[in-house]
């Protein structure tokens, strides 16, 4: 929520079980608290507080986040389910409460995005020599979780640790069963004991110990053992690790040594995320419910070899279907958004061309316009199609064809999976909506009405309205 300029996230206070609100920049203040060692630098510390801030946005329903998956009508909740925020008693114990609350002030109302789009800002200790991508933690590609190498962090107390658990422990937490010892049991331990040669009765004939090799009865003797005819089992394993965290993201030490040697925030954020933008919050507003968002308009078919649908009195598909996109083009800019068309005039353009257009603007949807046709003059109606599993999509078009059937006036068709070109090789969310069938000679005469037209952009734009408002 936004009073006084001032943004406010709802948070779950589950020991009073309700929902308070917390100016955003407080909050921030008590995440970077918990994510912080007082040995981090200031622009270690300024660069956390975007990344605590990224999250938070992430979050926030007025954001368009999804807010707390446990707790409805609130942003997030304070039991560490969506982000851990320090009590305000805690923060007055932590020895840089002060450089905490300058960072959160050199950097507020900053983010970083991508595509116009809060990042997934994932941050760990130490990376121990490189961070990871994304695929190999979260088993898919985001082009801002990419790989770096950093030698930064050679410094950190993490950088080399190891740690012992007993055979039993890890038997149980792996919910294993090693095999019992046995004289003749089969065992080699990589670079300890290797190359073990045994003879048909199972003696050791000879064995590799650190690369050294011994007959078994070296072995025997050497080590005081009964018989040659023996296998061997630690009692306990010893890992050893380089690092501390997913290695996604910000490696926190390698940051605050860029940091002491120069580097700001800024430097150290664009080195570990790929491809990022950092930039202030764009406040959602009332009468520009769609401020910052790209949309792309494509009026299907269009040129003299076009393949579209033609009515009983001759209205041509292409036609109206371009006359629709242009007057909702300057509609949906009086909300804010940014809107962008295929084609202004009656030209083809290939799906591939639109496509390509669409990948590289990368709008927040792509929406293709279309009417349909079939052999039966009585059918009527609008349906709407998504890609599979395109989540986003379907929901925006589970309203845009609320709004435009909710007088009755056009059937609802409902909404479908579709394996369309567009829908498949544009890389953002997309729809393809069929408005009504032009088929149908009383909807064709009604789509060469402009009060139908405005009728059907004042739906779409509706549905977008209701998508994006908080």
């Amino acid at each position: 929520m936004i009073e006084d300029n001032t943004i406010y996230i709802d948070v779950f206070v589950h020991k009073e079980g309700k929902i308070i609100q917390l100016p955003l920049e407080e909050a921030v203040m008590l995440a970077v608290a918990l994510q912080i060692k007082d040995v981090f630098h200031i622009e270690l510390i300024k660069a956390q507080s975007i990344i605590a801030r990224t999250q938070l946005v992430r979050l926030m329903r007025v954001f368009d986040g999804e807010g707390c998956s446990n707790h409805s009508s609130c942003d997030i909740c304070d039991e560490g389910h969506c982000i851990e925020l320090s009590d305000y008693s805690s923060l007055k114990a932590i020895d840089k409460k002060e450089i905490i609350k300058a960072a959160v002030k050199a950097t507020e109302g900053l983010i970083m995005t991508f595509n116009n789009k809060p990042i997934d800002a994932r941050f760990h200790h130490t990376c121990g020599g490189s961070t990871e991508n994304s695929e190999s933690i979260l088993n898919r590609k985001i082009v801002y979780l990419r790989r770096v190498l950093c030698d930064y962090c050679i410094n950190s107390p993490n950088w080399d640790n190891s740690k012992t658990i007993s055979l039993e422990e890890i038997e149980e937490r792996l919910n294993i069963k090693f095999p019992s010892l046995k004289p003749t049991l089969k065992t080699s331990i990589e670079g300890f004991f290797d190359d073990i040669k045994r003879d048909d009765y199972g003696r050791i004939i000879s064995i590799k110990i650190s690369g050294k090799e011994f007959s078994g009865t070296e072995i025997s003797e050497l080590l005081g053992l009964d018989s040659t005819r023996f296998s061997f089992s630690p009692a306990v394993f010893t890992f050893a690790t380089r690092g501390e965290g997913h290695g996604l993201g910000l490696c926190q030490y390698g940051g605050h040594q860029m940091a002491l040697e120069g580097k700001d925030c800024g430097q150290i954020l664009n080195y570990y995320y790929t491809g990022i933008d950092i930039k202030k919050i764009e406040k959602p507003c009332i009468e520009k419910p769609l401020n910052g968002r790209i949309i792309m308009l494509d009026p299907g078919h269009g040129g003299e070899s076009s393949q579209d649908y033609v009515g009983l009195n001759g209205t041509r598909e292409k036609d109206v279907v371009l006359k629709i996109a242009q007057r909702l083009k300057p509609a949906l800019e009086e909300l804010g958004a940014r809107v962008e068309i295929t084609r202004n005039e009656d030209k083809y353009i290939s799906l591939s061309k639109r496509a390509q257009m669409a990948n590289e603007l990368r709008p927040d949807f792509f929406i293709s316009i279309h009417l349909n046709g079939y052999t039966n003059p009585t059918i009527h109606g609008c349906e709407i199609y998504h890609y599979r599993n395109d989540r986003e999509s379907e929901s925006l078009a589970k309203l845009i064809i609320a709004n435009l059937t909710k007088d009755g006036e056009i059937l609802n068709r409902g909404i479908k999976i579709a394996d369309f070109y567009l829908l498949r090789e544009v890389l953002v969310g997309s729809l393809h909506l069929e408005l009504e069938y032009i088929t149908n000679p009383e909807k064709e005469s009604r789509l060469n009405d402009n009060s139908y037209i405005d009728k059907i952009i004042d739906g779409i734009k509706a549905g977008l309205t209701d998508y994006y408002k908080y």
